[in-house]
């Protein structure tokens, strides 16, 4: 299937964007990062810019299409293949709530016809003076009371399919988020960041989408897990995560890869502003004040920084060389950023 979106021509080829094209662009950015957000999905260049296309498309035409109508149209255009996995149930659970809100909407709606159909036919009774067709409209009257008895039988059966399905629907989406949520920090787990890695790395060395990628290690943390205790380390490892959360863009993908050990993927940022980036984090977080039982309490971070490049051949050589560049932070006295 092909889609094809004007201003989504003119931003690929260059084109002048008028004021209403940059309305237009905002509006679209914004709905695609958050629905991106929302279902979870690897940020890759390669995933936003489809996305984005599928936004554009679908704004430019004023359709107005369900979550699993977009996942629809994005699998058929881009022939995306979908495993049977907890995804793929996922789906399938929310396309089965949507449907049987469907059905109770339209028999609910067949309910309000019959009961307007019942007054009617009870007002026409109560004028007509025929005995003949008093028993008639009485008969009517019967059945139409049978139809709307059977109707509310059906309404009962159909909520209680519906609040099944919810609870699945809503237990598959906790299964998912524990799947790939640090639940300390809320940020990805290593496991996601992984996965994401990859997907940035396959990306850049099929279309040359640039990245780069931060690896930052909290200093002298397990000094403060002995002085202040776990509850105050938990607190520090939540206030970074908070930090990361808040000071990159909606695109970035901030993890936590291990104890205090956390990373970052920036898409389509060059190392120079990597290392921006990183020592901003690096200010943040230094000038950050904890409180721990009245007292301030403050850590500091080092950071290794490294762009994607062709000398590496895998997304695990590029954890090494970032992994190398942090310890040489440590090295140099720490709370510093090398790259």
């Amino acid at each position: 299937m092909k889609i094809d979106c004007k201003l989504y021509r003119k931003v690929t080829h260059g084109e002048p964007l008028t004021e209403e094209d940059y309305r237009e662009l905002g509006e679209i950015v914004k709905e695609v990062l958050s629905f991106m957000a929302s279902e979870k999905i690897i940020p890759s260049p390669q995933n936003y810019d489809r996305w984005f296309r599928i936004f554009c498309y679908v704004r430019e035409k004023g359709l107005n299409l369900s979550k699993a109508e977009l996942i629809d149209l994005y699998l058929d255009t881009f022939q995306v293949k979908e495993e049977r996995s907890a995804g793929f149930i996922d789906r399938l659970a929310e396309d089965l709530y949507e449907e049987v809100q469907k059905v109770i909407r339209a028999v609910a709606e067949h309910n309000e016809g019959i009961s307007r159909g019942s007054l009617r036919i009870e007002r026409m009774a109560s004028e007509v003076s025929n005995e003949s067709l008093q028993r008639i409209l009485e008969g009517i009257m019967q059945e139409v009371k049978g139809l709307r008895n059977i109707n509310r039988k059906f309404m009962r059966r159909l909520d209680q399919q519906r609040k099944e399905i919810k609870r699945l629907r809503d237990e598959l989406r906790r299964v998912r988020e524990e799947a790939n949520v640090d639940p300390l920090t809320g940020l990805r787990n290593r496991r996601s960041f992984e996965r994401t890695l990859q997907e940035f790395f396959r990306d850049f060395k099929r279309y040359r989408y640039p990245f780069s990628l931060i690896m930052l290690d909290l200093d002298g943390f397990k000094n403060i897990n002995d002085t202040y205790g776990h509850l105050v380390g938990d607190k520090v490892l939540k206030e970074v995560g908070n930090i990361l959360k808040s000071y990159l863009r909606a695109k970035d993908v901030p993890a936590r890869t291990g104890g205090e050990e956390f990373a970052v993927l920036l898409p389509g940022i060059r190392k120079e502003d990597a290392l921006k980036v990183a020592e901003r984090l690096r200010r943040v977080i230094e000038n950050h004040f904890i409180d721990a039982e009245g007292k301030k309490v403050n850590v500091t971070a080092s950071f290794g920084v490294v762009e994607a490049e062709d000398k590496f051949g895998s997304p695990e050589d590029m954890l090494k060389e970032a992994d190398r560049k942090l310890y040489e932070a440590k090295r140099k006295g720490k709370n510093r950023v090398e790259g």
